[in-house]
């Protein structure tokens, strides 16, 4: 290994290799990067157990802003990441989001994101009762009383492409990956000056990013700094119907806070736990009661056709969950200059992997943000207790 890095990313799956990715496709940017994952397999990466979707409808204007570069860029996919001819296939569905309400409060709160969302030039459209049941006609509307959808640019991909193909380019530019796990860093004054890795190797750097994931905070911890992050637990259920559906299926967000979507001739669908609480780092089981007392009802109370169904496949994850406003924390602390945060996404690390892969890079190598200011999504909110606004979490 390198005796000294330019800059040191703690964790290689979607984030870290993203981050990898934008900096050493920066002309400005020639130094040297090393990946530190503790688990090259990335069987518990969070990116191959999400339910790897993307969105353009949040309710704030820099969240949508995220999101549209990151659909822009999987729109240049194969052109970004091509090695020697060899691309992944994103096998990207294009469905759109359908949220729906079912009172009036939820309806004002769809309709006011909504003229943000087309301020920012999003496809979406408000949609009565009537005219969602015209366009998805396996759906009962008796308790709606309003819903939004977006165009086909929003929809689903192959999580596991998206990180092959950050990394393969990554590695193929020159970027170092080693399979260890960080356990300490070496803080001088204002700067980390070196990381320790449980292979017993201790390597200088002049910049160290924080793309743990859930563990975010575990090398939070070892600078002194708090994030408030942890691991929430989140399963995920295939099913099949059957009652064929020839409509689309959007992926479907209800009040309850189940989604459901078509994936291919199956469907995705998942919930949040009535008691969702910070679990062990390493638990990823499958809560199977959580179908049953949580998902499956409301899925029959929207699709009739869905009363009649069965679970073909299930597995256990883990939301990255930013405690004080479910949004991304990027950038440096004030007290620890060369120390760069890209954590807590909360559910959304897919779809902003791309804008914060880039924004960490501009961050590095200029300084400064040159293309979207994500400066509001900052390490000092959290130091002042402010939360960034976003209604439309799922």
């Amino acid at each position: 290994m390198q005796t000294s890095y330019d800059v040191v990313i703690v964790g290689g799956a979607l984030m870290g290799s993203s981050i990898a990715y934008f900096l050493s496709e920066n002309p400005d940017f020639g130094g040297s990067i090393l990946v530190v994952e503790p688990d090259p397999t990335y069987e518990n990466a969070q990116s191959t157990r999400s339910g790897n979707s993307f969105r353009e409808q949040f309710s704030n204007p820099l969240n949508i802003k995220i999101s549209q570069f990151g659909l822009e860029f999987l729109d240049d996919f194969e052109h970004r990441v091509v090695v020697d001819g060899d691309v992944p296939d994103l096998n990207f569905r294009g469905t759109g989001y359908l949220f729906l309400a079912t009172n009036q409060e939820g309806l004002a709160r769809l309709d006011a994101d909504h003229l943000v969302q087309l301020a920012e030039g999003a496809d979406v459209r408000m949609l009565t009762p009537d005219e969602t049941q015209r366009q998805f006609p396996y759906m009962s509307t008796d308790t709606l009383v309003g819903s939004r959808f977006g165009s086909e640019r929003e929809g689903s991909i192959d999580g596991w492409a998206l990180l092959l193909g950050f990394r393969q380019r990554a590695r193929h530019n020159g970027v170092t990956y080693v399979a260890d796990r960080v356990v300490g860093l070496d803080r001088d004054g204002d700067r980390i000056a070196a990381v320790r890795l449980a292979s017993g190797s201790v390597v200088p750097c002049g910049y160290v990013v924080n793309a743990a994931g859930t563990r975010a905070k575990v090398i939070a911890d070892m600078a002194g700094l708090p994030l408030p992050i942890e691991p929430r637990s989140r399963t995920t259920f295939v099913f099949d119907c059957r009652q064929p559906i020839e409509e689309n299926v959007p992926l479907t967000v209800t009040p309850e806070g189940v989604h459901f979507r078509r994936e291919r001739q199956h469907y995705v669908t998942g919930g949040v736990p009535l008691d969702d609480r910070p679990v062990d780092y390493d638990d990823l089981a499958t809560r199977h009661n959580e179908f049953e007392e949580i998902v499956w009802p409301v899925l029959a109370k929207y699709v009739p056709q869905f009363e009649r169904i069965a679970v073909m496949a299930s597995w256990g994850g883990q939301y990255a969950y930013n405690v004080l406003d479910h949004n991304l924390v990027i950038g440096p602390a004030e007290s620890l200059v060369n120390l760069m945060f890209a954590n807590g996404f909360s559910g959304h690390g897919l779809q902003q992997s791309p804008a914060v892969g880039r924004g960490i890079s501009e961050l590095i190598t200029y300084g400064e943000y040159r293309t979207l200011d994500l400066s509001p999504l900052g390490y000092e909110r959290i130091v002042r207790n402010e939360p960034f606004v976003e209604s439309a979490i799922i």
